[in-house]
């Protein structure tokens, strides 16, 4: 496994962590559950893998061709998810009457995307170095 094989690992690791942990916490701290996605602060914690021998990072152009692949579709299925779920709450606010969607919901919905971003990306760039042909 190289280091970017670890990095991806640590997303998608940190990213269902940051869930878990905020998911966990409803019951006790109701809307201030959200605070659990600080846990995504743990992300930099993967940056530890990339420092080699006098520091410079140690990557190759596959490397680079798989984090960007897979931060692309990260991010475009994060941008998908918020979309679809901002046009299901902005509908069924119109038919349910109140014709309000919850600040706290939105505040939720922003935060799962950060962590459904970073967990899609780390899987897509685990997937995609499994796919490869050579070993690095």
């Amino acid at each position: 496994m190289n280091a970017m094989q670890k990095v991806a690992w640590t997303e998608f690791a940190v990213a269902v962590t940051a869930v878990v942990t905020a998911t966990v916490l409803i019951p006790w701290l109701g809307a201030a559950a959200s605070a659990g996605f600080g846990v995504l602060g743990f992300v930099v914690v993967g940056l530890v893998f990339l420092s080699g021998r006098g520091g410079r990072a140690v990557v190759d152009e596959r490397d680079r061709e798989i984090e960007s692949r897979a931060t692309k579709i990260g991010v475009e299925t994060a941008w998908m998810t918020l979309f679809v779920v901002l046009i299901a709450a902005t509908l069924w606010a119109s038919y349910s009457g109140t014709h309000t969607v919850s600040t706290g919901f939105l505040t939720w919905l922003i935060w799962v995307q950060f962590a459904v971003c970073y967990a899609v990306k780390g899987l897509a760039a685990i997937i995609l170095y499994r796919g490869s042909q050579r070993a690095a």
